[in-house]
C-alpha cells in the first residue's frame, strides 16, 4: 500500500467497510428467515439474537414483537380450551340423575381435583333439615386419586368455609396458616400453598361450599372457571336435593292414600255386611271420621310444604294456599273466582294444547310437567306441578287440585347449560358414536373437517376416518373397547378426510352414561389442528 495514493486507500477501506455492512445484512436475513420458519411451524420459543448481538436492528425487534403476541396469543387460546372443554366435561357430569348427593359429590370432587391439577378437595353442602340448627355438612372429600371418609359439620360463620357460606364471596389463600390443613402423602406431610373457597350458590342463594387445596398456583382463568362451574354444582345439588325431598313426600302421601283406598274399601264391605244396627253404623262412622282425619293430616303437610290450588272442573279458582299466593304474587281476594288463564301467558293460551287442556282435567284425567306461568307483575315463572281431578262418590269430578313447586330458578339454568353446549357446538367440530364405534350424527363442523356429507358416513365405523397404520396398531384395538368401559379419551388425533388426506384433530371422546351408569354413546369434541401439528411426531392412535 505504500505505492498507493491517499485517495486510493481511502476508496479501498470504505470497498472493504460496505463489503463488511452486507455480509452483516446477508446473515441477519438468513438468521431472520429461519427465525420465521420456526415460527412458522409453531416453535415460538425460538430465539433471533443472543445478548452479544446487537438488539437495534429494527427488524429484528419487529420479528421477535411479532413471536412474542403470537406466544401470548397461543396461550389466551389454551387457556379458553381449558375452560370450554371443562365446561363441556363437567356438562355431563352434572347431569346425573336418581343418584345420592354424596355420589354426586364424589363423582365431582374426583373429576375436578385431577382436572385442575389439584391435591385435595371437598364439598360441604348446607343442612337445613332442622331450621333451628343449620350447619354445614361435608358430602365429599378427595386427595391423591382417593376418596376420603370423614364426618365433618361446620357452623354458619365458623372458620374460612363458614365465612366464605355467609359472605357469599370466593376466599383465595396463597399464604396459609400452619395449622390450617395438612395434605398426607408417601413423601410425608405438607402444608399446601393455595386455599381456594368457592360459594356454591345461585343468585344470591349458597347452597354450599367448594374447598380447594393445591400446591401450586391456580390462575385467574382457573379461579373464573370455577366461579362459573360453581353455578351449575349449586343447581344439581338443589335440584338433587328437592327431588330427594319431594320423592320422600310423594312416597308418604302414596302410602296414605293407598292406606286410605283400603280403609274405605273395608268400611263399605262392613257397611254392606252390617246395616242392621245403629251399633255397627255409629263404629263405620267413626271409622271414616279417623280415615278423615288421616286424610287432612296428610294434607295439612302437603300444603305446609308445596304450593297449592283447587278449581272448579271448568277452571275458575276456588282457593289458594299461601305458598302458592306468594309464587304468584297474588292475594286471595283478588284471583278467587276468576278462570286460571290469568296465570298463562298468551301465546300459550292460543295453542291447541290449552283448549283442550280443562277438558281433559274435567273428564277425570290427570296431567303433570313443568308449566311455563306468569305472576301479577308480568313475569315468568315456571312450575312443576300435577293437575289432579278429584272425584266424589258417583266418580264424577268435583273440582281440580293443583300441587306445585317453584322450578324458576332451574329453568333459568338449564336454559344457561343449553346455551354453552349451543355455544360448542357452533364453534368445535362434534360427532356421536354408539358404544362400539358407529356414526349416530355430526355437526356442521365436523362435516366440512372430514369432507363428508352425513348419510356417507351415518351408521358406518369411526374406522372410515383411521390411517391403516393406525388400523392395525393395538393400541387401536382396544380404542373402543375402553370407550365403551366408559374411560374418556382426549390428544391429538392423526385421521384421513374423505379424499384421502390426513388431518390432525385436537380432541376429547367422552362416554356418555344413562341414569344406570352405562354408555349409551360416545361424543367427540374436536378442534382442527392440522397446520400445527404437520410437522411434529405422529401419535400412533393419530
Amino acid at each position: 500500500m505504500k505505492n498507493l495514493l491517499p485517495y486510493q486507500i481511502l476508496k479501498k477501506s470504505a470497498l472493504k467497510h460496505f463489503q463488511q455492512k452486507v455480509s452483516d445484512q446477508e446473515m441477519m436475513i438468513s438468521k431472520c428467515t429461519s427465525f420465521i420458519k420456526e415460527v412458522e411451524n409453531g416453535n415460538l420459543d425460538t430465539n433471533l439474537i443472543d445478548h452479544t448481538e446487537d438488539k437495534t436492528n429494527p427488524l429484528a425487534m419487529a420479528l421477535l414483537s411479532m413471536r412474542d403476541k403470537m406466544k401470548l396469543i397461543n396461550e389466551e387460546e389454551q387457556k379458553r380450551n381449558w375452560v370450554t372443554q371443562g365446561l363441556a366435561q363437567f356438562a355431563e357430569i352434572l347431569r346425573i340423575q336418581n343418584e345420592e348427593i354424596q355420589e354426586v359429590a364424589d363423582k365431582i370432587l374426583s373429576s375436578l381435583v385431577k382436572y385442575l391439577n389439584a391435591n385435595q378437595g371437598a364439598i360441604f353442602i348446607l343442612n337445613d333439615d332442622d331450621s333451628q340448627n343449620k350447619f354445614l355438612e361435608l358430602i365429599g372429600c378427595y386427595a391423591y386419586n382417593k376418596k376420603k371418609y370423614l364426618n365433618k359439620s361446620i357452623g354458619l360463620g365458623e372458620g374460612l368455609v363458614g365465612q366464605a357460606f355467609l359472605e357469599k364471596e370466593t376466599v383465595y389463600l396463597t399464604e396459609v396458616p400452619e395449622d390450617y390443613v395438612t395434605i398426607t402423602s408417601g413423601l410425608g406431610e405438607a402444608l399446601p400453598k393455595n386455599i381456594l373457597i368457592v360459594p356454591l350458590k345461585i343468585n344470591e342463594t349458597v347452597y354450599g361450599v367448594l374447598e380447594i387445596a393445591s400446591f401450586s398456583l391456580i390462575e385467574p382463568y382457573q379461579l373464573e372457571f370455577l366461579e362459573k362451574l360453581s353455578e351449575s354444582i349449586a343447581s344439581t345439588f338443589s335440584n338433587t336435593k328437592v327431588t330427594q325431598r319431594t320423592k320422600i313426600l310423594l312416597d308418604e302421601t302414596q302410602q296414605q292414600a293407598e292406606e286410605l283406598r283400603a280403609q274405605e274399601e273395608e268400611m263399605r264391605q262392613n257397611l254392606e255386611e252390617m246395616q242392621s244396627t245403629q251399633e255397627e253404623l255409629s263404629r263405620k262412622n267413626k271409622e271414616i271420621e279417623k280415615s278423615s282425619a288421616e286424610s287432612k293430616s296428610i294434607l295439612n303437610g302437603i300444603n305446609a310444604t308445596m304450593a297449592t290450588i283447587e278449581f272448579t272442573p271448568e277452571g275458575n279458582i276456588i282457593s289458594a294456599n299461601e305458598n302458592f299466593l306468594n309464587t304468584v304474587k297474588f292475594s286471595l281476594h283478588e284471583i278467587q273466582g276468576k278462570h286460571h288463564q290469568i296465570f298463562v301467558p298468551q301465546e300459550i293460551l292460543e295453542s291447541r294444547e290449552y283448549q283442550s287442556f280443562w277438558q281433559k282435567l274435567a273428564s277425570g284425567t290427570p296431567t303433570t310437567g313443568v308449566f311455563k306461568r306468569i305472576n301479577s307483575e308480568g313475569e315468568m315463572i315456571w312450575l312443576n306441578a300435577i293437575y289432579n281431578p278429584i272425584f266424589d262418590a258417583e266418580g264424577k269430578v268435583t273440582k281440580v287440585v293443583k300441587f306445585a313447586t317453584d322450578v324458576t330458578h332451574q329453568q333459568k339454568l338449564k336454559a344457561e347449560n343449553e346455551g354453552i353446549i349451543q355455544g360448542i357446538n357452533a364453534t368445535m367440530a362434534t360427532i356421536e358414536f354408539t358404544p362400539e364405534g358407529n356414526i349416530i350424527s355430526a355437526n356442521e363442523n365436523f362435516l366440512n373437517t372430514v369432507k363428508f356429507s352425513l348419510q356417507e358416513i351415518q351408521g358406518k365405523h369411526h374406522q372410515i376416518f383411521v390411517p391403516q397404520e393406525i388400523l392395525e396398531s393395538k393400541e387401536y384395538q382396544s380404542f373402543w373397547q375402553q370407550l365403551a368401559a366408559g374411560t374418556p379419551t382426549s390428544g391429538v388425533f392423526k385421521r384421513k378426510n374423505s379424499e384421502g388426506q390426513y388431518i390432525w384433530l385436537n380432541a376429547i371422546y367422552n362416554p356418555i352414561f344413562d341414569a344406570d351408569g352405562k354408555v349409551m354413546k360416545v361424543v367427540k369434541l374436536a378442534t382442527d389442528v392440522t397446520r400445527q401439528t404437520e410437522l411434529q411426531p405422529e401419535s400412533l392412535l393419530g
